[in-house]
This record gives structure tokens, C-alpha cells and sequence, in this order.
């Protein structure tokens, strides 16, 4: 398995999601946009004890910045699913462990 979390972020709202960062300890990923319906993905690692940030502009063009929550470090491995609705964490799947 490859090293890193895969991390997925779905928007399920009405409103597109701007400029998406996910932020862990030591490093930041830029997804870009995500259309309604839309997802991405990263692949992100973390150089220490981590939760998942995500970071976005809202349509009002206001940066927010949501905490995911999840715990790993860096030599966990697995997956992340993210679902963001209309501004708010709706759903948050966590299949991460240490290999």
C-alpha cells in the first residue's frame, strides 16, 4: 500500500467550493475547485500528529476553514472521505491506521 492518506472530498451542496486546501501538520494540499456534485482528491502525509483541515471560499468569497478531525501520524496509511454541504462538514469517513 502506498504511504500517505488518500484523502477525498465530495461537495454535496448547491454552491461550488473555492480554492479547497487541505491542511495537515507540515504540509498543505491544493485541490482548486469543486463543483457541486463534484469531488478530489489528495494523497497528503503528515510529518507528525495530524488532523485533517479543509479550507475553502464560500460564495460570499470568505475563506473558511473546517477541522475534518481524524487522527494520524506519519506512518499511518489509508483512506479519508470528506462530504461538505453547502458549507458544513454533512458526512466524514475515516478508514485510516498504522501500518
Amino acid at each position: 500500500m502506498r504511504s500517505g492518506i488518500q484523502v477525498t472530498v465530495e461537495n454535496t451542496g448547491t454552491s461550488p467550493l473555492k480554492s479547497v486546501v487541505l491542511h495537515v501538520t507540515g504540509a498543505s494540499y491544493d485541490l482548486g475547485d469543486i463543483a457541486p456534485g463534484e469531488s478530489a482528491m489528495a494523497r497528503v502525509k503528515s510529518t507528525g500528529e495530524s488532523e485533517l483541515g479543509v479550507e475553502f471560499k464560500d460564495t460570499d468569497g470568505q475563506t473558511q476553514r473546517l477541522n475534518a478531525g481524524g487522527y494520524f501520524e506519519s506512518g499511518y496509511r489509508g483512506s479519508i472521505r470528506v462530504e461538505i454541504k453547502d458549507g458544513v462538514i454533512d458526512k466524514f469517513e475515516d478508514n485510516t491506521k498504522l501500518w
